[in-house]
């Protein structure tokens, strides 16, 4: 193996690499793609403390819900790693860095020292204060799993937090389960979309059954035969199993301690470069600019992890490469609802133009800033013209007319007047 020349003499005892990536989901491994594409002869190795290959936890739901198989949400088998000569140190914990001795410490006590260091260690779903062996988050694989067990035969399901994982798990349990969602605020996805879009999915949920319990919380937990859960209400609902999805907390420790700049999520810049020249940050523990505000945020989307993954990958080799910033960008389906929302899509948006069609359900609301041009979008309906609202925000495009939200005649129309 390859010692670059940059490691000191002391710490020749650890194993050595080009590149070290800690974490293996959609962040780490675009980065582990792209150095491999750019950097064949580097030395790199992938730390991750799930013994598993890189899956995707978009579509973990629908393993939950049976929709499809364990072997379905792989992006990439063991062999892969292989193949393109990686060294994986799966199922290992990083339990300390060294940003000066550029070194890491393992949680068998072994070390690990890079040349360059990506930090992709994501996020950590909150817990409830109250738990029970029938409750459940959904983060990791063993989490999918449980909640596959916990869903076997259960007659009714109650979910907290209204975000995507507590509705979608919801969407994908059988359609005879009864399905209670609890929430915090006055809305459901009250981070996603605005209020009036926020409003008419509550409507549309609702008519499929899901049952709302908005501006209330869980106060206690009563095990028996069938879980009954305490709101702060004062009403009981009876349920065979819980899930909480009350949002995620970025896995920061380890650059904190490290004296990494850190806020809430760990500080990069437009290089995804860290407060340590030689170390780098993407996906869901790295706080960057947002490309509409500008301010640092964390997205917490796939699309976000991926491209600042690769940004940072392309930097970490020299390849000097400025990412414009970061853009909210969910696209899902609840309960047979297809809901998109992309860019700054909040209330106070300085203006914004919807158009809503009660016969098909087709709602497309866009949010503009003061020049006219496109900064947000949410759809509810068909949103296989999402692509063109992302375009429009990355593009810093002026909104061209009302009439491309009409309908899929005049989209077309558009379409054609642009080619």
């Amino acid at each position: 193996m390859k010692t670059p020349p940059y490691f000191n003499m002391e710490y020749d005892m650890a194993e050595a690499f080009d590149y070290v990536i800690v974490g293996n989901s959609a962040a780490g491994l675009q980065a582990l793609k792209t150095l491999r594409k750019h950097a064949i002869d580097a030395s790199v190795a992938i730390i991750d403390r799930e013994d598993l290959p890189a899956y995707s936890r978009v579509i973990t739901p629908y393993f939950v819900g049976g929709k499809t198989e364990r072997d379905n949400l792989f992006l990439v088998d063991r062999d892969y790693y292989n193949q393109t000569g990686v060294t994986t140190l799966f199922g290992r914990n990083v339990v300390a860095l060294d940003a000066e001795g550029r070194q890491l410490e393992l949680d068998d006590g072994s070390s690990v020292a890079f040349g360059k260091l990506l930090l992709a260690t994501g996020a950590e779903a909150r817990q409830l204060t109250i738990t029970s062996d029938r409750s459940s988050v959904l983060r990791h694989m063993a989490d999918a799993e449980k909640l596959v067990e916990l869903m076997q035969g259960a007659k009714s399901i109650t979910a907290i937090g209204a975000g995507l994982v507590s509705l979608p798990l919801l969407s994908h349990a059988p359609e005879f389960v009864e399905k209670h969602l609890v929430v915090g605020s006055n809305r459901i996805l009250s981070r996603m979309v605005d209020a009036e879009t926020s409003a008419i999915l509550e409507k549309r949920f609702t008519e499929k059954g899901l049952q709302l319990h908005k501006q209330n919380d869980s106060v206690a937990i009563e095990e028996g035969d069938r879980l009954q859960l305490q709101l702060a209400s004062g009403d009981c609902l009876t349920s065979d199993m819980l899930i909480v999805g009350k949002g995620v907390q970025p896995n920061c420790e380890l650059a904190s301690a490290a004296r990494l700049q850190v806020d809430y999520g760990i500080l990069i810049d437009d290089y995804c470069c860290t407060s340590h020249a030689d170390i780098y940050a993407a996906g869901d523990a790295a706080e960057g600019k947002d490309f509409v505000t500008g301010e640092p945020t964390i997205q917490g989307n796939w699309m976000t992890a991926v491209e600042q993954g690769e940004n940072a990958a392309l930097n970490m080799m020299g390849k000097t490469c400025a990412y414009d910033g970061s853009l909210k960008n969910n696209i899902t389906e609840v309960l047979g609802v297809d809901v998109a929302a992309i860019g700054e899509c909040m209330d106070d948006t300085t203006q914004s133009i919807s158009v809503h069609d009660q016969s098909t359900g087709r709602f497309r609301k866009v949010f503009l800033n003061d020049q006219q041009q496109v900064i947000g979008a949410n759809l509810i309906g068909e949103t296989n013209d999402a692509g063109l609202y992302y375009h429009w925000i990355r593009t810093r495009s002026k909104f061209p007319g009302k009439q491309v939200l009409s309908g899929t005649n005049s989209y077309a129309k558009f379409q054609l007047r642009m080619a």
